[in-house]
């Protein structure tokens, strides 16, 4: 048997002027931008809060340079270097989110949301999709509006795309609602994977100060941002969706999967003692849906192991989160080898490649 190569199931690449020049001129001003404001410099996202970003920039050390794209010009849209940062890695294929536009749905404008994510779809298509058996990139899909959500699904499956990056909640529309019931049914009916990736929620959870005076608000912000993952995980099971659609595999991302394991027995636990409340009756245990249809990725998380009685090995994705601080990146070989010590080789190669190889159908 070869040497053991990794799948990603969590890197991203960085949006560029040529994707700006494809949003109707009449909206890029109210794309993510910086600005400077009194002397600072501001991240700046349409439903979101002003976040300063200067600060970091004295404390980054020779390690930091490797990631958020620093040494990379291109912003990882120049495959050649691409694929050298995954050999360095270890890295053979990869499911790609966006950089910026993960906070698209942040924006109250239902309308904005659908022609940025169809010029970013476009884009990003243009970059990958002659290579599917190395990228899978992400589509953006806003979800508010579910007619057209369907119609998107319908033209992104055409272009070839295979994962779809919806919102991973979205405020006054719980996934949970009947409203979904057309979305989750061209999904399934396409195979298309819906993935829920951390800080794509439509609600602004950034701490006030963050980035400035910030009292442990980015650190907190981190941890609270990868727990929303437990509210899609417990709708999507406990309505009914997974029963009703059990073909439809579905993902939460850069999420760690620590917290799957009591989340899945909790599930269990409360259909069973609260059965006379609980609506709608379900065939299976809420645990057995995910087993059969969900999964977390994780990086650098020891504690999601430690679980497989409970989440099973084909829960779970690993994914570097290429090129991100909070990543791997260029170290996951060293991390992979130190998190699943203990563990065969056969579940090892489960999580660390064939469960994406066989969701996301890489060659």
């Amino acid at each position: 048997m070869g040497t053991l190569k990794y799948i990603s199931s969590d890197s991203h690449v960085r949006e560029d002027d040529d994707f700006k020049n494809m949003v109707p001129v009449e909206y890029r001003h109210r794309l993510p931008h910086k600005e400077t404001i009194n002397g600072a410099d501001y991240s700046v996202v349409e439903g979101r809060k002003k976040r300063r970003s200067d600060l970091a920039e004295s404390r980054i050390n020779d390690d930091d340079l490797n990631r958020q794209f620093r040494s990379d010009p291109t912003g990882g849209r120049d495959i050649s270097r691409r694929l050298e940062d995954h050999a360095r890695d270890n890295v053979v294929g990869e499911v790609i989110y966006p950089d910026g536009m993960l906070a698209l749905m942040a924006s109250p404008d239902i309308s904005f949301q659908m022609i940025v994510a169809k010029a970013y779809n476009d884009w990003v298509h243009g970059i990958f999709g002659q290579h599917p058996g190395k990228f899978a990139p992400a589509a953006i899909l806003p979800t508010k509006d579910v007619t057209m959500a369907v119609e998107e699904v319908i033209r992104l499956k055409k272009m070839g795309f295979r994962v779809v990056s919806c919102p991973i909640s979205v405020e006054d529309q719980a996934y949970r609602l009947p409203v979904y019931e057309p979305l989750w049914s061209i999904l399934e009916e396409t195979r298309m994977i819906p993935s829920f990736h951390i800080f794509t929620g439509t609600k602004d959870h950034l701490p006030e100060g963050a980035g400035d005076e910030d009292y442990g608000g980015i650190l907190s912000y981190m941890i609270e941002a990868m727990a929303e993952a437990i509210q899609p995980t417990a709708q999507l099971l406990s309505s009914g969706v997974a029963m009703r659609h059990p073909d439809m595999n579905f993902v939460m991302v850069e999420c760690g999967g620590g917290w799957l394991a009591w989340v899945l027995y909790a599930l269990d636990e409360q259909y069973e003692r609260k059965h006379m409340w609980i609506e709608p009756k379900l065939d299976m245990k809420p645990s057995e849906y995910f087993r059969r249809q969900g999964h977390v990725t994780f990086g650098d998380d020891p504690v999601a192991l430690t679980n497989l009685g409970y989440t099973g090995e084909g829960a779970l994705l690993w994914g570097s989160d290429y090129p991100h601080d909070e990543g791997t990146f260029p170290h996951s070989e060293e991390v992979i080898d130190r998190i699943f010590q203990g563990l065969s080789e056969e579940t090892k190669r489960k999580i660390v490649f064939e469960n994406a190889s066989s969701l996301y159908g890489f060659s």
